[in-house]
């Protein structure tokens, strides 16, 4: 029995069930009961909808929690439910949207991993990791290049990983005009572009890996005119295996005036993490700048070969041949070595 405070009639004792509640206002059917030991009940037309349990915990929709929530929340329908703070042997903090009949959380915020996850009928398709990466159809960033879906990481990284077919579509509609931008330190530094039915590559050149026979030279500057080698790159898996390497061949300085196989210039050096190597990345066709020897002239227009020391001199004449390196656009100095050699703008044809 309960002690029910009517706004209208004052006390009287009645059983303290949704149907009777013990505090109501004009509305018999309304107001809060007490439907077990210790727990607080909120009637509306007759039917519980929300209540206090015996361990504290409200729930609104609910008559029990899910996994000891201290917050559950479902709606009339039996949809999503809000929980916060729930818990289980193996996972001691966590809260989100809860779907009962699939018996999974759609939102799933875990205290213990850190991972923000968003699932659908019972299957993760998306996560925030720890670290703040947001990971599509993908659970790690270890190892996830070989795993089908997307990641972009807090670095501004981005990895797309498809299985046979594209793995990144670019798309312009409206009007033709630049489909890619590449920026360093904020300076535009190429783009690729549509016209009708052509794409441009804009500022660029093509480029290769290239090894040396010897260790990394770090006397080698950018424009420096390199020579092919029959030798092979070499690249070795993590375990030390030898992996298939089909066409990079390796390079060295060009030492033969008029040499007709050199390979392109050198651009920078770059460490290959993945079989642990330093490589050369060295241009071959396309924009670039091309080094001088001290007391060399150009113009613009010369068609440019080797000299035989890792700097290119007019050709001597306006043939293209097997040994033209490059064709001088522009005579602006772009940089001077120590050395006295100075490179300018040109476009490679090294291949």
């Amino acid at each position: 029995m309960s002690l029910i405070l009517d706004g209208t009639n004052g006390l009287s004792d009645v059983d303290g069930t949704a149907a009777a509640p013990a505090i109501r206002g004009t509305d018999a059917n309304t107001g809060i009961f007490f439907p077990a030991a210790d727990t607080i009940g909120f009637a509306e037309g007759g039917v519980e909808a929300a209540r206090f349990d015996a361990s504290g915990r409200l729930l609104i929709g609910q008559t029990s929690s899910y996994d000891n929530a201290t917050l559950c929340v479902t709606s009339p329908s039996q949809g999503f439910s809000l929980i916060t703070d729930g818990g289980t042997t193996s996972n001691r903090s966590r809260g989100g949207f809860y779907h009962p009949s699939v018996n999974t959380f759609a939102l799933n915020v875990d205290g213990a991993s850190g991972v923000l996850a968003f699932t659908q009928n019972g299957t993760e398709r998306a996560r925030i990791d720890s670290s703040g990466n947001f990971l599509v159809a993908k659970t790690t960033v270890v190892g996830g290049e070989t795993v089908v879906g997307c990641i972009i990481t807090t670095a501004g990284r981005g990895l797309f990983t498809a299985n046979e077919e594209d793995a990144l579509i670019v798309s312009r509609i409206g009007n033709d005009g630049t489909l890619v931008t590449f920026t360093q330190a904020g300076t535009v530094e190429g783009t690729i572009s549509v016209s009708g039915t052509t794409v441009s590559y804009n500022g660029g050149h093509l480029s290769r890996w290239a090894q040396t026979t010897t260790a990394k030279d770090d006397t080698l500057v950018k424009g420096t005119v390199l020579s092919n080698l029959d030798e092979m790159n070499v690249y070795t898996d993590a375990d030390g295996n030898p992996v298939d390497n089909e066409q990079l061949n390796k390079v060295k300085v060009s030492d033969v005036e008029g040499d007709a196989n050199v390979a392109g210039v050198f651009v920078n050096w770059t460490h290959d993490d993945q079989h642990n190597v330093d490589e050369i990345n060295m241009a071959m066709t396309g924009d670039m700048i091309i080094r001088i020897a001290q007391g060399t002239t150009v113009a613009r227009g010369d068609l440019l070969m080797s000299a035989g020391n890792g700097t290119a001199k007019p050709q001597g004449d306006d043939i293209v041949r097997s040994k033209t390196v490059a064709k001088v656009t522009s005579t602006h100095v772009t940089c001077t070595y120590a050395d006295g050699s100075y490179c300018v703008p040109c476009v490679l044809m090294a291949c």
